[in-house]
Protein backbone atom coordinates (compact mmCIF):
# COMPACT_ATOMS: atom_id res chain seq x y z
CA UNK A 1 0.00 0.00 0.00
CA UNK A 2 1.04 3.56 -0.66
CA UNK A 3 -0.01 6.85 0.91
CA UNK A 4 -0.22 9.98 -1.24
CA UNK A 5 -0.75 13.52 0.07
CA UNK A 6 -1.43 16.29 -2.43
CA UNK A 7 -1.03 19.71 -0.78
CA UNK A 8 -2.68 22.37 -2.90
CA UNK A 9 -3.13 26.10 -2.44
CA UNK A 10 -6.78 25.65 -1.40
CA UNK A 11 -7.23 21.94 -0.69
CA UNK A 12 -5.32 18.88 0.41
CA UNK A 13 -6.12 15.43 -0.95
CA UNK A 14 -5.23 12.32 1.06
CA UNK A 15 -5.28 8.87 -0.49
CA UNK A 16 -4.36 5.33 0.43
CA UNK A 17 -3.64 3.12 -2.55
CA UNK A 18 -5.13 0.61 -2.95
CA UNK A 19 -7.74 0.09 -0.26
CA UNK A 20 -9.37 2.95 1.62
CA UNK A 21 -10.02 5.56 -1.05
CA UNK A 22 -9.37 9.25 -0.44
CA UNK A 23 -10.29 12.26 1.66
CA UNK A 24 -10.29 15.99 0.95
CA UNK A 25 -9.52 18.72 3.43
CA UNK A 26 -8.95 22.45 3.25
CA UNK A 27 -5.45 23.91 2.94
CA UNK A 28 -5.23 26.75 5.48
CA UNK A 29 -2.97 29.78 5.07
CA UNK A 30 -2.00 29.00 8.67
CA UNK A 31 0.22 25.94 8.78
CA UNK A 32 -0.80 25.36 12.42
CA UNK A 33 -4.45 25.01 11.40
CA UNK A 34 -3.52 22.83 8.44
CA UNK A 35 -1.42 20.48 10.57
CA UNK A 36 -4.18 20.22 13.18
CA UNK A 37 -6.71 19.32 10.49
CA UNK A 38 -4.35 16.81 8.90
CA UNK A 39 -3.66 15.18 12.27
CA UNK A 40 -7.41 14.67 12.67
CA UNK A 41 -8.03 13.37 9.15
CA UNK A 42 -4.90 11.30 8.52
CA UNK A 43 -5.77 8.25 10.70
CA UNK A 44 -9.03 7.82 8.77
CA UNK A 45 -7.24 6.59 5.65
CA UNK A 46 -4.75 4.29 7.39
CA UNK A 47 -4.97 0.49 7.14
CA UNK A 48 -5.26 -1.56 10.31
CA UNK A 49 -1.85 -3.09 9.64
CA UNK A 50 0.43 -0.08 9.33
CA UNK A 51 3.41 -2.16 8.21
CA UNK A 52 1.67 -2.74 4.86
CA UNK A 53 2.35 0.91 3.91
CA UNK A 54 5.49 0.84 1.78
CA UNK A 55 5.97 4.53 1.08
CA UNK A 56 4.50 8.01 1.60
CA UNK A 57 4.79 10.59 -1.19
CA UNK A 58 3.95 14.21 -0.46
CA UNK A 59 3.19 16.64 -3.25
CA UNK A 60 4.48 20.07 -2.19
CA UNK A 61 3.20 23.26 -3.90
CA UNK A 62 6.54 25.01 -4.06
CA UNK A 63 10.29 24.61 -4.25
CA UNK A 64 12.44 21.84 -2.81
CA UNK A 65 16.16 21.72 -2.06
CA UNK A 66 17.86 18.34 -1.86
CA UNK A 67 14.39 16.74 -1.68
CA UNK A 68 13.32 18.87 1.30
CA UNK A 69 10.38 21.35 1.10
CA UNK A 70 11.21 25.05 1.18
CA UNK A 71 9.01 27.96 0.10
CA UNK A 72 5.44 27.71 -1.22
CA UNK A 73 4.41 30.85 -3.18
CA UNK A 74 0.68 30.31 -2.65
CA UNK A 75 1.15 29.53 1.05
CA UNK A 76 3.67 32.25 1.96
CA UNK A 77 3.36 31.83 5.74
CA UNK A 78 4.36 28.18 5.62
CA UNK A 79 7.84 27.02 6.61
CA UNK A 80 8.99 23.94 4.70
CA UNK A 81 11.37 22.71 7.40
CA UNK A 82 8.68 23.00 10.09
CA UNK A 83 6.17 21.18 7.87
CA UNK A 84 8.62 18.34 7.29
CA UNK A 85 9.38 17.98 11.01
CA UNK A 86 5.71 18.04 12.00
CA UNK A 87 4.79 15.45 9.37
CA UNK A 88 7.59 13.15 10.49
CA UNK A 89 6.22 13.32 14.06
CA UNK A 90 2.68 12.67 12.78
CA UNK A 91 3.76 9.60 10.83
CA UNK A 92 5.75 8.20 13.76
CA UNK A 93 2.80 8.76 16.11
CA UNK A 94 0.60 6.77 13.72
CA UNK A 95 3.23 4.01 13.40
CA UNK A 96 4.02 4.74 9.76
CA UNK A 97 7.64 3.67 9.43
CA UNK A 98 8.50 3.70 5.75
CA UNK A 99 10.32 5.92 3.23
CA UNK A 100 8.88 9.44 2.86
CA UNK A 101 9.32 11.36 -0.38
CA UNK A 102 8.67 15.01 -1.18
CA UNK A 103 8.18 16.11 -4.77
CA UNK A 104 6.98 19.27 -6.48
CA UNK A 105 3.28 19.08 -7.38
CA UNK A 106 3.81 19.90 -11.06
CA UNK A 107 6.51 17.23 -11.25
CA UNK A 108 4.16 14.57 -9.92
CA UNK A 109 1.38 15.61 -12.28
CA UNK A 110 3.84 15.33 -15.16
CA UNK A 111 5.10 11.98 -13.89
CA UNK A 112 1.59 10.53 -14.12
CA UNK A 113 0.40 12.23 -17.31
CA UNK A 114 3.53 12.03 -19.43
CA UNK A 115 5.42 8.86 -18.52
CA UNK A 116 4.39 7.16 -21.78
CA UNK A 117 5.40 9.99 -24.14
CA UNK A 118 8.66 9.58 -26.09
CA UNK A 119 11.23 12.34 -26.38
CA UNK A 120 10.95 15.62 -24.50
CA UNK A 121 7.61 16.65 -23.03
CA UNK A 122 6.76 20.12 -21.81
CA UNK A 123 4.08 19.69 -19.12
CA UNK A 124 2.27 22.81 -17.94
CA UNK A 125 -0.29 22.76 -15.17
CA UNK A 126 -2.14 26.02 -14.73
CA UNK A 127 -2.80 25.89 -11.02
CA UNK A 128 -0.56 26.32 -7.96
CA UNK A 129 2.60 25.98 -10.03
CA UNK A 130 3.41 25.92 -13.72
CA UNK A 131 5.75 23.51 -15.35
CA UNK A 132 7.82 20.36 -15.52
CA UNK A 133 10.13 18.92 -18.14
CA UNK A 134 10.34 15.25 -19.00
CA UNK A 135 12.57 13.30 -21.35
CA UNK A 136 11.57 9.83 -22.50
CA UNK A 137 8.91 9.75 -19.81
CA UNK A 138 11.27 10.61 -16.92
CA UNK A 139 11.62 13.82 -14.93
CA UNK A 140 14.72 15.79 -15.85
CA UNK A 141 17.31 16.82 -13.27
CA UNK A 142 16.17 20.46 -13.58
CA UNK A 143 12.42 19.87 -13.35
CA UNK A 144 12.22 20.68 -9.61
CA UNK A 145 13.49 24.20 -10.26
CA UNK A 146 11.63 24.70 -13.55
CA UNK A 147 9.20 27.50 -12.66
CA UNK A 148 8.20 29.31 -15.87
CA UNK A 149 5.12 30.69 -14.15
CA UNK A 150 7.29 33.25 -12.40
CA UNK A 151 8.84 34.64 -15.60
CA UNK A 152 7.75 38.21 -16.31
CA UNK A 153 5.64 38.73 -19.43
CA UNK A 154 3.80 41.67 -20.95
CA UNK A 155 0.07 41.26 -21.49
CA UNK A 156 -2.34 44.08 -22.30
CA UNK A 157 0.41 46.61 -21.56
CA UNK A 158 1.03 45.22 -18.07
CA UNK A 159 4.24 43.52 -16.91
CA UNK A 160 3.27 40.50 -14.81
CA UNK A 161 4.39 37.02 -13.88
CA UNK A 162 2.98 34.51 -16.35
CA UNK A 163 1.02 32.82 -13.51
CA UNK A 164 -0.82 36.11 -12.92
CA UNK A 165 -1.76 36.18 -16.60
CA UNK A 166 -2.61 32.55 -17.41
CA UNK A 167 -3.48 30.86 -14.11
CA UNK A 168 -7.02 29.63 -13.50
CA UNK A 169 -7.45 32.38 -10.90
CA UNK A 170 -6.38 35.10 -13.34
CA UNK A 171 -8.72 33.79 -16.02
CA UNK A 172 -11.63 33.65 -13.55
CA UNK A 173 -11.00 37.26 -12.51
CA UNK A 174 -10.94 38.31 -16.16
CA UNK A 175 -14.33 36.62 -16.67
CA UNK A 176 -16.30 38.00 -13.73
CA UNK A 177 -15.60 34.98 -11.54
CA UNK A 178 -16.90 32.35 -13.97
CA UNK A 179 -15.23 28.94 -13.77
CA UNK A 180 -12.70 28.29 -16.49
CA UNK A 181 -14.38 25.03 -17.46
CA UNK A 182 -17.62 26.89 -18.25
CA UNK A 183 -16.17 29.47 -20.62
CA UNK A 184 -17.80 29.19 -24.03
CA UNK A 185 -17.86 32.57 -25.80
CA UNK A 186 -15.38 33.05 -28.64
CA UNK A 187 -13.96 36.22 -27.09
CA UNK A 188 -13.27 34.49 -23.75
CA UNK A 189 -11.70 31.44 -25.40
CA UNK A 190 -9.55 33.61 -27.69
CA UNK A 191 -8.37 35.48 -24.59
CA UNK A 192 -7.39 32.20 -22.90
CA UNK A 193 -5.35 31.23 -25.97
CA UNK A 194 -3.58 34.61 -25.93
CA UNK A 195 -2.76 34.29 -22.22
CA UNK A 196 -1.17 30.88 -22.78
CA UNK A 197 0.70 31.88 -25.94
CA UNK A 198 2.42 34.83 -24.25
CA UNK A 199 4.51 32.41 -22.18
CA UNK A 200 4.45 29.21 -24.21
CA UNK A 201 6.18 30.66 -27.29
CA UNK A 202 9.49 31.27 -25.51
CA UNK A 203 9.35 27.87 -23.77
CA UNK A 204 9.02 26.13 -27.13
CA UNK A 205 11.95 28.11 -28.52
CA UNK A 206 14.13 27.32 -25.53
CA UNK A 207 13.31 23.67 -24.91
CA UNK A 208 12.21 22.37 -28.34
CA UNK A 209 9.70 19.87 -26.88
CA UNK A 210 8.36 16.97 -28.93
CA UNK A 211 4.94 17.57 -27.40
CA UNK A 212 3.21 19.89 -24.93
CA UNK A 213 0.69 18.66 -22.34
CA UNK A 214 -1.64 21.14 -20.61
CA UNK A 215 -3.23 20.34 -17.27
CA UNK A 216 -5.56 22.04 -14.78
CA UNK A 217 -9.04 23.40 -15.62
CA UNK A 218 -7.66 24.80 -18.89
CA UNK A 219 -7.16 21.25 -20.17
CA UNK A 220 -10.89 20.53 -20.08
CA UNK A 221 -11.63 23.33 -22.58
CA UNK A 222 -8.52 22.94 -24.74
CA UNK A 223 -10.51 21.60 -27.76
CA UNK A 224 -12.41 24.90 -27.82
CA UNK A 225 -9.31 27.07 -28.28
CA UNK A 226 -6.73 24.60 -29.62
CA UNK A 227 -6.84 25.93 -33.19
CA UNK A 228 -6.53 29.56 -32.07
CA UNK A 229 -3.61 28.72 -29.78
CA UNK A 230 -1.82 26.82 -32.55
CA UNK A 231 -2.27 29.71 -34.97
CA UNK A 232 -1.00 32.25 -32.43
CA UNK A 233 2.04 30.11 -31.66
CA UNK A 234 2.88 29.60 -35.32
CA UNK A 235 2.67 33.35 -35.96
CA UNK A 236 4.95 34.08 -32.99
CA UNK A 237 7.43 31.26 -33.63
CA UNK A 238 7.91 32.06 -37.31
CA UNK A 239 9.23 29.74 -39.98
CA UNK A 240 12.24 28.49 -37.98
CA UNK A 241 10.10 26.57 -35.46
CA UNK A 242 7.24 24.13 -35.73
CA UNK A 243 4.39 24.08 -33.24
CA UNK A 244 4.62 20.74 -31.41
CA UNK A 245 1.49 18.67 -30.80
CA UNK A 246 -0.49 20.08 -27.86
CA UNK A 247 -2.50 17.63 -25.76
CA UNK A 248 -4.84 17.91 -22.79
CA UNK A 249 -4.00 15.95 -19.63
CA UNK A 250 -6.08 12.79 -19.27
CA UNK A 251 -6.98 13.45 -15.60
CA UNK A 252 -6.23 17.16 -15.03
CA UNK A 253 -7.89 17.33 -11.59
CA UNK A 254 -6.32 14.17 -10.13
CA UNK A 255 -3.01 13.76 -11.95
CA UNK A 256 -0.95 14.91 -8.95
CA UNK A 257 -2.36 12.40 -6.46
CA UNK A 258 -1.94 9.54 -8.95
CA UNK A 259 1.55 10.80 -9.74
CA UNK A 260 2.40 10.67 -6.04
CA UNK A 261 1.25 7.05 -5.92
CA UNK A 262 3.22 6.06 -9.01
CA UNK A 263 6.34 7.84 -7.80
CA UNK A 264 6.27 6.11 -4.40
CA UNK A 265 5.69 2.78 -6.09
CA UNK A 266 8.55 3.34 -8.55
CA UNK A 267 10.97 4.04 -5.71
CA UNK A 268 10.20 0.68 -4.13
CA UNK A 269 10.59 -1.43 -7.27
Amino acid sequence: MYIAIDIGGTKTLLALFSERGRLKMQSHPSQIQWLANLSHQFPRILPLRRRLVRAVTISYPGTLKNHHPKSAPNLPDWNGAEIETALRVLFEFNHINCPIYYKNDADLGAFFECHSYPGKTLYLTFGTGIGSLLKNGKLTSTSATFEPGHILKTYKKRRLEWEKIASSKAIRLANQGHDVVKLSSKSALDDVACRIEVGLTDLIKEHRPDQVVLSGPIATILPSFHLTLTQLLQASLGSKFEVPPIYAAKHPQESVIYGAYLYGKSKQS
